[in-house]
């Protein structure tokens, strides 16, 4: 949450360094309400204790704002989870000194001292007591909406809880030998900056589920029954979908009987409920006709292991996970087959360095209303974790490559350095190299040449490794919900004109908008956690590689060269998770400047 307030410049940050044998170098002081969104005022006009919403002791020192004017220390631009210590300190009523922290509170008081700085009204500096109650204070001063205010306080409790059930009983440690699925449900922390990113919130009539008390990622799949009138259906849909109804008829020991003019949509064991709520004229199929599902990463893509050996499916879920309810809306379901058939085969790829995971089939209700229509909803994916084995490949979601805090022997070690045996900075510098050089080849050609930006952020990138030597090969794309297509440049280098519905959140209105889409999946996110994991982020090490690599890649008097590489884009639109959910948004992003990283060259004097 810090993170997200500081680097959407929603709260000031600022960085004042400590004195030497402290664990912290230094501290974030971070400005609250009408201090923190206006220009620093003059210095002889001193920060109180009553302008401070939080100070957090810092392990290393932040990305600074290039252009910051406060005189009372470093304007930081850039703070990451992995910069902080894991303790906030807050001023609190108890006037004596607490002893657990004793030395780095009396530092911290003591860098507030300067010119610009009046603590002489404060009392003690504690450590924070509650997230809720400091975001409810952030809140308030910003005079948010009292409903949103709420409605992300509910979040928040939710993803502590859910954060909490994961840290207490983490999954074991995958290896290199474990199967695709072992890695998908290996997440632990999870996303690298999402303040919600594990809230499970179930939407009513869904039962409350507290954690432990059901397996997101061990459940069944139901069936039901729609009048094909009443279903948008696009491709043979129930061509694909006939092995689960011939799999859960052998379950169930009975055949499943289709109505004449009905179609059998699978749905998610917890979507049942929302089915018989919102369409009274859905046959729902007994318990006994279900099937086993493995759920990925993202909850609602699951496996089916008895069914489906090439194809996987994606399911419309009434569950909020981070901010966003985890259905398939109409636009959605539209655009997966046709942009797979119409789009995919004509970009600009290396297919033997990237695969896109095609969208085969899908299904969504025709209710007028698309917020209940995308509750009755599926999608058909091709899947290729299933059968990599016979290619002698092993996939890993990217997204499990950082992760930590497994349970077994050596789970505290970020699995990309533990399986990959990355014990050396010239090991770790050697497998980013591979990484990055096939990443951008990868994903930047249908973006230099077709204005086509996948939405390369970590779960939904697998990465492609040989099973007998590691060596990475490439990678699969999965997912189009966050494509970002530049329709002029895609009809003009293919003669494809994008079929979508109308208001569809993928169309980008210049190819600019497609560059900040591509910066914030693959710089901002994926890139900048694996570069932070391996250690090459402080020393600027691994963006000198990002650089390298990007220069190979992008022809000098492209666009894109200038937008990500000029000396003078010190800045770059970032997406902001905490200013869209202030405004009640998801699906169409909110930016502001984030410091351009591809620039960045490793910490400076601070």
């Amino acid at each position: 949450m810090l993170s997200c307030l500081v680097t959407e410049s929603l709260a000031r940050g600022i960085y004042l360094k400590l004195g030497d044998n402290l664990d912290a170098t230094g501290i974030c002081v971070v400005l609250l309400g009408d201090i923190s969104s206006r220009p620093p005022p003059d210095i002889a006009k001193a920060y109180t204790a009553s302008n401070i919403l939080a100070i957090i002791p810092l392990r290393h020192v932040p990305v600074f704002k290039h252009d910051g004017s406060d005189p009372r220390g470093k304007e930081i631009g850039l703070l990451d989870p992995m910069d902080m210590l894991p303790l906030v300190f807050e001023f609190g009523s108890d006037t004596s000194q607490p002893t657990e922290h004793a030395a780095l509170s009396t530092a911290v008081l003591k860098a507030t001292t300067g010119p610009g700085w009046d603590m002489s009204a404060a009392t003690s500096l504690v450590p924070l007591r509650s997230p809720l109650l400091m975001w409810e204070a952030f809140g308030r001063s910003m005079k948010i909406q009292e409903t949103i205010l709420k409605d992300i306080t509910a979040e928040f409790e939710s993803s502590i809880l859910w954060q909490k059930y994961s840290f207490e009983n983490p999954p074991l440690a995958p290896q290199f030998s474990s199967p695709s699925i072992d890695w998908e449900q290996s997440i632990v922390e999870g996303h690298p900056t999402h303040p919600m990113h594990k809230t499970r919130m179930f939407l009513p009539p869904i039962r409350d589920i507290v954690p432990g008390s059901y397996d997101l990622h061990h459940t069944k799949l139901r069936f039901v029954a729609v009048p094909r009138e009443n279903l948008k259906i696009t491709n043979d849909f129930e061509k694909y979908t006939a092995p689960l109804i011939k799999f859960a008829s052998a379950s169930a020991g009975e055949e499943m009987i289709v109505p004449e003019n009905f179609v059998v949509v699978p749905v998610h064991d917890l979507q049942v409920v929302h089915i018989q709520a919102k369409f009274p004229e859905a046959m729902v199929y007994p318990p006994a006709f279900n099937l086993p599902i493995l759920g990925q990463q993202s909850i609602r893509s699951v496996v089916v292991p008895n069914a489906y050996h090439e194809l996987s499916l994606k399911l419309g879920v009434g569950i909020k996970l981070t901010s966003a309810v985890r259905t398939i809306s109409p636009a959605s379901a539209y655009l997966g087959p046709r942009f797979s058939e119409q789009v995919v085969p004509v970009l600009t790829m290396d297919r033997n360095i990237v695969t896109v995971a095609r969208e085969l089939a899908s299904v969504v209700h025709t209710h007028p209303d698309g917020e209940i229509a995308k509750h009755c909803s599926a999608i058909v994916r091709e899947a290729y974790e299933n059968t990599s084995e016979e290619r002698g490949e092993r996939l890993i979601v990217c997204t499990s490559l950082v992760e930590s805090g497994h349970a077994g022997e050596g789970g505290h070690i970020p699995a990309v350095i533990r399986v990959f045996e990355l014990d050396t900075e010239e090991k770790r510098l050697d497998w980013l190299d591979r990484f990055v050089k096939l990443f951008f080849e990868a994903f930047l050609p249908p973006v230099l040449h077709n204005g086509v930006g996948f939405e390369c952020h970590p779960q939904n990138c697998v990465a492609r490794f040989d099973l007998k030597t590691k060596a990475l090969l490439g990678f699969i794309i999965r997912d189009f919900g966050g494509l970002r297509v530049h329709r002029q440049s895609l009809r003009a280098s293919t003669g494809v004109e994008l079929d979508f519905l109308e208001g569809h959140s993928i169309i980008a209105e210049d190819p600019d908008d497609v560059y900040a889409r591509m910066y914030h999946t693959v710089i901002h996110n994926h890139l900048q956690q694996l570069i932070r994991v391996l250690g090459l982020h402080y020393s600027g090490t691994g963006w000198e590689v990002v650089r390298r690599h990007l220069r190979a890649v992008i022809p000098r008097e492209h666009a894109l060269y200038q937008a990500w590489l000029s000396p003078e884009k010190k800045t770059f639109p970032g997406k902001c998770f905490m200013r869209m959910r202030c405004e009640g948004m998801y699906r169409f992003h909110l930016h502001a400047p984030f410091p351009n990283l591809i620039l960045y060259e490793g910490v400076q004097d601070a």
